[in-house]
């Protein structure tokens, strides 16, 4: 039991941040119980006076004096400016849910009826036709709705993921994308914006949860797919076994950075000149000037995929299309990095540099 990889730090963030949001996530969805109960309090109260033992809507005339529609980022805000006949209020405004069906109807000097619940204003009727304001307990619901959802849905795969990972920290590592936790990440990143909009825009709890279900099986479908074209890629690119070596027949100016306590191995230079005698580092496209030499000794022990511990850059440079070539210079070890394409080429100048043949120009050479 000594010898299994226990989980490391990562496994204890990730683990701690997904409850975290859970916990949070879950605290929104009671404040959800909360505001339904308000909601059907706030529908089944008759107005004050019919039954005073209950809670109660207080109901206002009023006249328009207009409306306005504020510009918020991206956004507007509609306001509706009105006034009570009361000489002390003076002009008043509530912010309205929308434009339809009230605000945008309306015309300076109506007359509409304000219905306030709990000393706020909560609904705006116009005749027969009525329309909550932004402050409505009957959309109280929805904006700790959809911000469980999208805090819930990823917390929960953070969590799911943590343990995964907690399962299988004895195994030995991969060096391609993980299938199962690709898929539930991408899953809850998307599901938990789609969750939002259903939120934001359903009439009730009921039809935004079964907006965010229907979402769910395309959603899963696309996570799944997406993460087996990252899985086919991160595949292609940890194996290496065919890449061998070939010698340059011409001078070439090839991308490649070399990475080493050695003395050619140098910030900024990203370009190796192969098949013109030794190889040269280089930051000079021609090749004329700040050129580093690299020597004889230096030898390819092997060729592996690119790791997120190699230098800085190497990954966002080659993503899945590179290399590194493993190298010995005495004592000390020397990474070269290259496109998959290049590899050959600089594996092959190596060889040849050092008074080596490769294996695949050896047979032909004795024939």
């Amino acid at each position: 039991m000594s010898g299994e990889k226990a989980p490391g730090r990562g496994f204890r963030v990730a683990l701690s941040v997904g409850v975290a949001v859970v916990l949070v996530g879950l605290g929104l969805l009671f404040m959800v119980w909360g505001a339904v109960a308000e909601r059907d309090a706030y529908r089944a109260a008759e107005p004050c006076g019919v039954r005073a033992e209950q809670e109660c809507v207080r109901l206002t005339r009023a006249t328009v004096q207009g409306t306005h529609d504020q510009a918020m980022g991206r956004g507007v805000r509609h306001w509706l400016r009105y006034t009570t006949g009361d000489s002390a209020s003076g002009e008043e405004r509530v912010r309205m849910d929308g434009t339809s069906p009230v605000y945008s109807a309306v015309r300076a000097g109506d007359t509409v009826t304000l219905v306030r619940w709990q000393g706020e204003v909560a609904s705006v009727r116009l005749g027969e036709t009525a329309q909550e304001t932004h402050d409505s307990p009957a959309r109280g619901w929805r904006m700790p709705l959809a911000v469980a959802q999208v805090l819930l849905l990823p917390g929960l795969a953070f969590v799911w993921c943590a343990l995964w990972y907690r399962r299988r920290a004895a195994a030995p590592p991969r060096e391609t994308a993980l299938f199962l936790p690709l898929t539930v990440l991408l899953s809850s990143a998307l599901l938990g914006p789609l969750g939002l909009f259903g939120a934001m825009s359903g009439a009730d709890v009921g039809e935004a949860l079964r907006f965010t279900a229907l979402c769910a099986p395309p959603v899963v479908l696309v996570s799944a797919l997406t993460a087996w074209y990252f899985r086919r890629r991160s595949r292609r690119a940890a194996d290496v076994s065919d890449i061998t070596p070939v010698t340059p027949q011409a001078r070439q100016l090839l991308g490649a950075q070399v990475h080493g306590s050695v003395p050619y191995s140098r910030e900024g230079y990203g370009l190796l000149v192969v098949g013109d005698g030794p190889l040269i580092a280089t930051l000079d496209p021609h090749a004329k000037v700040a050129r580093g030499p690299l020597p004889a000794t230096l030898t390819v022990e092997r060729v592996r995929a690119i790791e997120p511990s190699d230098p800085r850059g190497w990954l966002e440079r080659y993503r899945y299309d590179g290399v590194v070539l493993v190298c010995r210079d005495g004592d000390n070890e020397v990474l070269i990095g290259t496109a998959r394409r290049d590899a050959p080429m600089v594996w092959g100048a190596l060889l040849a540099a050092g008074g080596g043949v490769p294996p695949a120009q050896r047979g032909a050479g004795g024939g």
